[in-house]
């Protein structure tokens, strides 16, 4: 180490439980590092004083200050140099390794399947009989189907196995219509980023080639955005919410002679401004964005599919709520969600922001960006649940919740 003021990334701080007790675990949420670190309590706290502001000596000092014990020199050193290692600490290393990822992306024709082969089966013939049999056991409502020019759809980002009911869910009611030639999939920008919506134009690498993007919609969005919608484009690499649905999507017409193309955005944070809610109907960039879109939609004569990438509340000890976690607040979090679905029903894009900011979101709902897009993108009369899970961890004392929403 030879910085005087380590600084730790911004990384996930998981609590787990093992059979020493209670630990966390350290990640990197932008997955450009695939180490992981656990620690003990006491040195969660020492590592949290390397803000950038804190010397080595003054990080010792608190520590001995909270826990009335002493941690050497050396020992603290060590802890450091293993978070350097494993590309956690901002360090010049660190932003090296960084451009070095960003220069690979850049190089790349297409967008490699980041999470083939962890989350869903890496090979076609893998995939086809896990994911049939669930298309085939799904149960679409009677007397409801999707608009045949414009489907849409709310499905999860969450872990396609542990998920696998709420996509099917979804996809099987997508599948009774028409093949859409064009499937705008909006996302959210998990790891964060400079625009309310990141674009790119590279074709998605999936489990049956590469599914290609629509230069078409994709050039207008462009054109009429006022800033610049692929300044993040880097934070396409890694991000789940958009792959795991076009992945799904070339599944489901593999067979086809035409695959539709995609239109990836990533959805921001646009919901909070200098760190408090606004309405994202305020915020010029963004209505207007999003306007476009909708009339790019409109006067687009081929048949185009929005489907809203989202997950719901995310409760307990994981997003930064003391354990336990008791069935009153999974009760909660089930009626503050229903709250938002019923906004979707209705086609209320205010209503959704509405319910989703008078508790200042305190169930940290990550999809309400996603969602809120694909209300204000198409004329949403009614929609229809397809199926709803919270989705519990022992471990961690937490839990998230998502579902799948057929929309027309």
């Amino acid at each position: 180490m030879t910085e005087d003021r380590p600084k730790l990334r911004l990384l996930d701080v998981v609590p787990v439980q093992t059979q020493g007790g209670q630990q966390f675990l350290l990640r990197d949420p932008q997955r450009l590092s695939p180490q992981e670190l656990v620690v003990p309590p006491d040195i969660a706290f020492l590592l949290s004083q390397f803000d950038g502001s804190h010397t080595i000596r003054e990080a010792q000092v608190s520590y001995v200050q909270r826990f009335g014990s002493l941690i050497t020199t050396d020992q603290i050193k060590d802890w450091l140099r293993q978070l350097e290692d494993a590309l956690l600490l901002d360090t010049e290393r660190f932003r090296e390794f960084g451009r070095r990822l960003q220069a690979e992306f850049r190089s790349r024709p297409t967008r490699a399947a980041a999470h083939a082969g962890q989350s869903y089966e890496e090979g076609a013939a893998a995939f086809i009989s896990t994911w049939q049999p669930r298309l085939d056991a799904a149960a679409p409502p009677d007397a409801f189907a999707l608009d045949e020019e414009r489907p849409a759809l709310i499905a999860p980002h969450y872990d396609m196995t542990a998920a696998a009911e709420s996509y099917a869910a979804a996809y099987a009611l997508l599948a009774q219509g028409p093949q859409a030639d064009a499937a705008v999939v909006l996302g959210i920008e998990h790891t964060g980023g400079s625009a309310p919506f990141t674009l790119t134009r590279k074709p998605f690498e999936t489990p049956f080639g590469a599914l290609e993007t629509d230069a078409e919609i994709i050039d207008q969005l462009a054109e009429a955005a006022e800033f610049d919608v692929f300044a993040d484009e880097f934070l396409h690499r890694d991000e789940h919410s958009v792959e795991f649905q076009a992945v799904l999507l070339h599944f489901l017409y593999c067979e086809r002679e035409e695959q539709p193309k995609i239109v990836p955005i990533l959805c921001g944070g646009y919901q909070r401004q200098d760190g408090e809610l606004a309405d994202p109907g305020s915020i010029g960039p963004v209505s207007e964005f999003l306007e476009a879109l909708r009339a790019i939609i409109a006067e687009d004569s081929r048949r185009v599919a929005v489907i809203a990438s989202a997950d719901l509340s995310h409760i307990g000890a994981r997003f930064g709520q003391p354990p336990p976690l008791t069935q009153t607040h999974l009760d909660l979090a089930r009626r503050h969600d229903m709250a938002l679905l019923e906004q979707v029903k209705r086609g209320d894009p205010e209503g959704l922001y509405q319910v989703f900011a008078q508790d200042e979101n305190r169930y940290n709902v990550c999809g309400v960006p996603a969602i809120y897009a694909l209300l204000r993108a198409l004329p949403i009369r009614e929609g229809r649940l397809l199926s709803y899970k919270q989705a519990t961890e022992p471990q961690t004392q937490s839990c998230v919740s998502f579902g799948s929403v057929g929309v027309r």
